[in-house]
């Protein structure tokens, strides 16, 4: 039973404005969910082998994604990752690129 417990996984909501600079966080999931500041995507990405982060995408971002492009976030494995540019008139800047190995 240890053994079980050892391996869940830790995941936390943060702001994208958190994600460090230029480092490659792979996107294990995407998903549409209404918040009270209205629809959103929120993206799980892998930030070590146990933790994982949550965010919600800024807006500008959400209209851009069909649900196609949804589904082929959810790839397994991983064929994604976003990419923090930082900030940009109190803005966080994001890219998606294709996943490296």
């Amino acid at each position: 039973m240890e053994h079980k417990f050892q391996q869940v996984s830790i995941s936390r909501l943060v702001p994208a404005s958190s994600l460090t600079v230029d480092r490659r966080y792979p996107i294990l999931e995407g998903y549409r969910a209404d918040t009270r500041y209205g629809p959103t995507v929120i993206l799980k990405l892998s930030e070590t082998e146990n933790n994982t982060l949550k965010i919600c995408l800024p807006r500008r971002y959400v209209d851009v994604l069909t649900d196609q492009d949804i589904t082929d976030l959810n790839s397994s494995p991983p064929q994604y990752d976003l990419v923090s540019k930082g900030m940009h008139h109190k803005a966080v800047v994001l890219h998606m690129e294709r996943h490296s190995t």
